[in-house]
């Protein structure tokens, strides 16, 4: 007797549902591209409950008769393809007639669709994949199709849903980049009955640009329009000095999709070069056009990754495009106040500065406070009895292009030979610096070695989750920063407020974009706050908790952004004081992320290396 049976209709629809439809937002992603091959200049998404209770998009597109209302909960019914050549020359979001068959076998589903000349409309029912009722109703001309209860009879998938605010967050970003190829189409987003961006069709891109990402990563952005080897690149990259800590704001489109392309990413990277440096990335938003022929869309269930027919072509006409612009764009400008002299700027970043005709070297170390003579420095003591020095004081080379100083000076003081004693640990002395990453200390038993930024790192978490709560664990700014983030950024900031106040930051949203940084943890530094905000956000959202809460730990772990990095000059008074921290951790041997901070070579294995022994 055979084994081998022929699944029921039910069942393969739902496998097919499980590779189509992972969240809430795959259902927005394929309601949302069916309305934008319809035609619609205007689309309207409505969310309750993270999707899971409802949603709802309704578009002005061509509309559907009475025929195809009913065949397009069909599997594989679709009006995208008719022959085998249409699958290599695809040119619409849609082409399976998988999707909404998809949706329909796992939610209660309805749709109710009119074609613009047609005097009445048609409304279709089906729960489960089961059709419940199809009648003809009055309805706008356009289509409406509404998902209730999704995964009501598939619990096994709802349990691996996330917290509803990344659900949203996933919805968010979802019908964004779906309207940004497009800048024509109108988007309106609703979440559980409060508008969270209703962005009108215009002509050009920036507009929509400033909606969704603020006006500062605007102004960031350069104008890219680029042709080569029957490819067209456009869209806009970010000037060099604006990175961030992930590639998630590194936004591709290929013939208007949405896409994941390793060729693409290594162009952008290629084009860079040395500009940015490793573990950051610049952010673009690009748009290719290539002959459909040159692409294949059809490598993954849900349409992200493609593949292309010359990987090599598609990364070097986006390195040249990118490397073009920045060529002849102008130079970054530092923009500050010139009101202050440089000499207060400076000091107000912690950076004393002597006049190249009084001294000729810049010091790093932290000014003394304004009660005592001018120019007048006590260097830190490093012995168990002397106070803990602070290391917030120390000076890191600023990334951005607002930066006012750099790595080009010399520390007549980074001498090898001071030492440090701590209790439980001997006498340590700094003997010196690798490649401007690791210290080189020496102790009773051998060689220590200290990777500088995960070191670092440790110190920060520690006093942050330490000093959570204390009045004195946060610096009011003088003059608070203002910055204009992206909207998914200032929503987390909302739903997190509490969390952050807890650790120190004091971020006030103000409406639509805008955030105000009122106060930082008394363990940062103030010069480059704003993109230290930048950064945390970006990690936060990129690496999302697993918890249903956002807690101390997890924003405290993402703060240690702020730690000097690796290639960042350290004085000996830093280093010594870095280590003197690193030692009244409770934890020091690791970092918040797991990589070690210390590897000791003793003597006994350097003699062992050598053949001493």
């Amino acid at each position: 007797m055979s084994i081998i049976r022929v699944l029921p209709e039910n069942i393969s629809n739902k496998i097919a549902a499980g590779e189509v439809i992972e969240r809430p937002a795959s259902v927005v992603k394929e309601l949302v591209e069916n309305a934008i091959d319809a035609g619609a200049d205007k689309i309207t998404v409505n969310i309750e409950d993270a999707g899971l209770k409802s949603i709802a998009v309704t578009d002005n597109g061509c509309g559907m008769d009475e025929d195809d209302a009913l065949l397009c909960i069909e599997p594989h019914a679709t009006s995208k393809i008719f022959h085998d050549a249409d699958i290599f020359n695809i040119v619409t979001f849609g082409f399976r007639g998988e999707a909404i068959p998809s949706i329909a076998s796992i939610a209660k589903f309805t749709l109710r669709t009119r074609r613009h000349e047609a005097l009445e409309g048609m409304e279709v029912i089906v729960h489960g994949g089961k059709v419940v009722s199809a009648i003809p109703k009055g309805c706008a001309p356009g289509t409406e199709m509404i998902i209730r209860d999704l995964f009501f009879n598939t619990p096994a998938r709802k349990k691996f849903m996330r917290t509803k605010s990344t659900e949203e967050k996933h919805i968010h970003e979802t019908l964004m980049m779906l309207s940004l190829p497009y800048p024509h189409i109108s988007f309106e987003l609703y979440m559980d009955g409060r508008t969270v961006f209703s962005s009108p069709g215009h002509d050009t891109l920036p507009p929509r640009l400033n909606t969704f990402f603020g006006k500062d990563f605007s102004k960031a952005m350069l104008p890219v329009d680029f042709s080569d080897r029957d490819i067209t690149v456009t869209g806009y990259v970010a000037r060099h000095g604006f990175t961030r800590t992930s590639r998630r704001e590194q936004r591709i489109f290929v013939n208007g999709r949405p896409v994941e392309a390793p060729a693409i990413y290594d162009g952008i990277r290629n084009g860079y070069g040395s500009l940015v440096e490793k573990g950051r990335f610049a952010p673009v938003i690009l748009f290719l056009q290539v002959s459909p022929a040159m692409v294949d869309v059809n490598v993954h269930p849900a349409k992200r990754e493609v593949r292309f027919h010359n990987s090599r072509n598609i990364s070097q006409t986006i390195t040249e495009a990118i490397s073009v612009i920045l060529r002849h764009s102008a130079a970054p400008t530092i923009s500050v106040d010139t009101a202050l002299p440089l000499k207060s700027i400076l000091k107000g970043a912690g950076i004393s500065y002597i006049p190249r005709e009084e001294e000729p070297e810049f010091d790093f170390r932290e000014p003394v406070p304004d009660n005592t003579p001018e120019n007048r420095y006590e260097a830190p003591s490093f012995t168990t009895s002397a106070p803990k020095p602070n290391i917030s004081h120390v000076a890191t080379p600023a990334r951005d292009s607002g930066a006012v100083y750099g790595t080009a000076y010399q520390d007549a003081n980074r001498q090898p030979g001071r030492a440090v004693a701590i209790e439980g640990f001997g006498e340590l002395k700094i003997l010196g610096f690798l490649d401007n990453t690791y210290m080189l200390v020496q102790a009773d038993n051998g060689l220590i070695v200290i990777d500088q930024h995960a070191a670092h790192e440790r110190v920060m978490y520690e006093k942050l989750l330490k000093g959570s709560g204390a009045v004195e664990s946060s610096q009011q700014l003088l003059l608070p920063i203002t910055l204009e983030l992206s909207r998914p950024e200032t929503m987390f900031i909302e739903k997190n407020h509490a969390t952050f106040l807890q650790l120190g930051f004091d971020i006030e949203p103000m409406g639509n974009n805008t955030v105000l940084i009122n106060a930082i943890p008394a363990s940062l530094h103030q010069n480059c706050a704003g993109n230290v905000i930048r950064d945390l956000l970006t990690d936060l959202i990129e690496h999302e908790s697993p918890s249903r809460e956002t807690d101390l730990a997890i924003i405290a772990r993402a703060a240690c952004i702020a730690a000097v990095k690796a290639h960042d000059h350290l004085s000996m008074e830093e280093a010594g004081s870095l280590l003197l921290q690193l030692a009244a951790c409770d934890l020091p041997f690791s970092c918040p992320h797991g990589r070690p901070t210390i590897i000791n070579i003793s003597f006994a294995e350097l003699e062992k290396r050598f053949g001493r022994k």
